[in-house]
């Protein structure tokens, strides 16, 4: 997904490129939220000691019907919605756990599963922060590009036109 860039003298450990990796057939499905950081870091002066978020959320399914890269689209436009909103930063994660709250939302039809079984599960990864950290977790095997860039009302609401079901944006209540 989206990579969140912040300036530094170091920006190669920020920007690093993410390799695609094999995914599995599975249907069950979960936001990973990972950022990883230094623990001390500040101008010029870093600390190897290393910190991370790691947030996963509840797995789901995707609506009956639906394909896994039809499912891809919705969840990469709901993503790009939600980051319209001033108050929310592009792959924060304040955006995965508001793109998580949305999925629970009925009219969406997501369907929430509980699973144990990791093997079952294929977590689509938000990641922040340095890059180059990421890359050397026991995350990384598991990472691919699930996110869609520029993916239009107009293609999502086909999508649910075409699994028997009507689409409408999210309504933000204030």
């Amino acid at each position: 997904m989206c990579l969140f860039k912040r300036p530094s003298n170091r920006n190669y450990e920020f920007d690093a490129k993410l390799e695609d990796h094999p995914v599995g057939n599975q249907d069950i499905y979960r936001l990973h939220y990972v950022h990883y950081h230094r623990i001390q870091e500040y101008d010029g002066c870093t600390d190897n000691n290393v910190g991370v978020i790691n947030w996963w959320c509840r797995p789901f399914k995707m609506p009956a019907g639906m394909t896994r890269d039809e499912g891809f689209k919705v969840l990469s436009y709901l993503t790009d919605f939600i980051e319209k909103r001033p108050d929310i930063d592009p792959c924060s994660w304040k955006s995965v756990r508001t793109l998580d709250s949305v999925l629970n939302l009925e009219r969406f039809d997501f369907t929430r599963v509980d699973e144990k079984d990791e093997n079952k599960i294929l977590d689509l990864f938000s990641v922040g922060g340095r890059i180059l950290l990421f890359k050397k977790s026991e995350h990384y095997p598991r990472y691919f590009e699930w996110y869609v860039q520029n993916v239009s009302f107009d293609e999502v609401h086909s999508i649910y036109e075409s699994c028997g079901m009507e689409f409408k944006d999210i309504v933000w209540l204030d």
